[in-house]
């Protein structure tokens, strides 16, 4: 199997384990959400956001760098970058001990600091497994990552709701991890077969790892301020039940896209950094992956702003109604958030991180101020912000990205054409419906594979040769000849 291959059989891999852990996961919010209340999940993401950023801050880089080195002295370098993430990963649990009670008393709940404590346990066995996992992606082992990090998030999905039956309360949402992490950073030290030398803690490649990652760290904090920032905010201005809310209409919206950034980085970080100086296949890699991207996220993101209304009624209650417009607006960043995934991970790998680094410095504060300037008309008007930021933040970043790689915004705009146009039909269905006969009842929720088979039947009418080229990418990833038959099959199109 070519690379190329490989990289997309490992996204794929990545991305139905991901899907499919956040399918297990909106599940299992669907019991919480009303066993629970509004501001313990507000709670929950304001406990998150200390431990991220200070974590950002610090360990940020050092898997990239992993996957990135290659050289005679690599073993050492590996060993370095182990003892040096744990360094810093003791630096954010010191960290988060002393600022947590300053952090509950700010936010006005003592149970913030308590979830933060077990957050911790789950974070500092997390982090320890950053080298084995990073060697994994380096080897293009993506089966072994996705089925070890398939069955803890599956274990600790149904941890949460037996824990909140057991009335552990807020504290159900993060004990079930806290438990499982130890066993899970076990079978990656198992799976690698790796372990850290403890004869030298390779102190003299601290500097050169350091050198790699400083523009990593400073671009990593400035994300997370970008993305966390908006729960800072609506914590302090509008309050912990306004940001359960938020955080859920938020959680909902990047149920795709969250997942998409994460799979591409992890699965093109290796093939980007092999490729960097051959700007040719890399253009055709990066293109091709906006493509694929396309298929995936524009259908879903369509179906999310259609039937927000029944989705959160059927899955999370009527009380959560105020979460259904945040959520179709935020679904439209999260679409952008997710074709433009590849452009971070193409900085990276070229050794150009400084590029978002210094981007994010000039848009962080803008976001910020815009993000308090919405806060003033509630969550919708945050959700506005946070639309119409992220939407310049991501076209933005992949304008600078073309250029590295002798492409155009408007190669890209001609990937998703048919996806562009249908969105935006259906778009426009959904505006005239509720005009004519109001709010999406919830049995229509039924006509989701009506939709989507529409979807499907207009690519097919108006844009058949694009269709075919995502059916040739996909049957590489397919083994199974009779899969392949039947998709062809199923779309009346005849196979080259």
């Amino acid at each position: 199997m070519g690379l190329g291959q490989k990289v997309a059989s490992g996204a794929l891999l990545l991305l139905i384990r991901k899907i499919g852990g956040q399918l297990i996961n909106l599940v299992v919010m669907a019991f919480l959400a009303r066993l629970l209340n509004k501001e313990d999940f507000g709670i929950l993401a304001i406990s998150s956001v200390l431990l991220s950023l200070i974590n950002s801050f610090t360990t940020s880089g050092i898997a990239e760098y992993v996957v990135f080195y290659k050289g005679d002295d690599q073993q050492q370098r590996v060993n370095a970058a182990f003892w040096l993430n744990l360094w810093l990963s003791l630096a954010v649990a010191i960290a988060i001990i002393a600022l947590g009670p300053f952090w509950a008393e700010w936010y006005g709940s003592e149970k913030i600091y308590p979830l933060l404590l077990i957050l911790l346990i789950h974070f500092f066995f997390d982090m320890s497994t950053t080298v084995p996992r990073a060697l994994l992606r380096k080897e293009l082992a993506f089966r072994s990552i996705v089925a070890i990090s398939g069955v803890a998030m599956s274990v600790a999905a149904i941890g949460k709701v037996l824990a909140a039956f057991a009335g552990f309360g807020v504290y159900s949402l993060a004990i079930p991890q806290a438990i499982a992490s130890p066993f899970l950073a076990y079978v990656f030290f198992w799976k690698t077969g790796w372990r850290p030398s403890f004869n030298s803690f390779g102190l003299s490649y601290y500097k050169p790892i350091f050198n790699y990652t400083r523009h990593l760290i400073g671009g990593r904090f400035l994300s997370k301020m970008v993305n966390e920032g908006d729960n800072l905010i609506v914590g302090k201005w509008i309050g912990l039940e306004g940001l359960g809310v938020y955080a859920l209409a938020f959680q909902l919206a990047n149920l795709v896209s969250g997942n998409v950034v994460t799979t591409v980085g992890e699965a093109l970080m290796p093939a980007f950094s092999k490729m960097r100086n051959e700007q040719k296949r890399m253009k055709e890699a990066y293109l091709k992956m906006v493509r694929n991207l396309g298929y995936i996220s524009f259908p879903l993101h369509t179906l999310l702003i259609l039937f927000a209304e029944p989705i959160v009624t059927i899955f999370y209650g009527e009380r959560w109604l105020p979460a259904v417009l945040p959520l179709q607006l935020m679904s439209i960043f999260a679409l952008a958030r997710s074709i433009s995934s590849p452009t971070s991970t193409l900085f990276n790998a070229m050794g150009k991180p400084h590029i978002s680094f210094w981007f994010l410095v000039a848009f962080s504060p803008m976001f910020l101020v815009s993000i308090y300037l919405g806060s003033f008309y509630g969550v919708v008007g945050v959700a506005v912000a946070t639309t119409c930021m992220r939407l310049v933040s991501s076209f933005s970043m992949m304008a600078m990205a073309q250029r590295l790689i002798n492409s155009s915004m408007m190669m890209v705009f001609k990937e998703l054409v048919p996806h562009i146009l249908m969105f935006f039909g259906f778009a426009l269905s959904l505006l005239f419906y509720t005009m004519w006969f109001g709010p999406i009842p919830v049995y229509m929720i039924l006509g989701v594979p009506v939709v989507l088979f529409i979807y499907l039947i207009l690519l097919r009418s108006i844009f058949y040769s694009h269709l075919c080229l995502f059916l040739i990418d996909i049957q590489q990833l397919i083994p199974n000849p009779a899969i392949v038959h039947w998709l062809y099959r199923g779309l009346w199109i005849k196979r080259a």
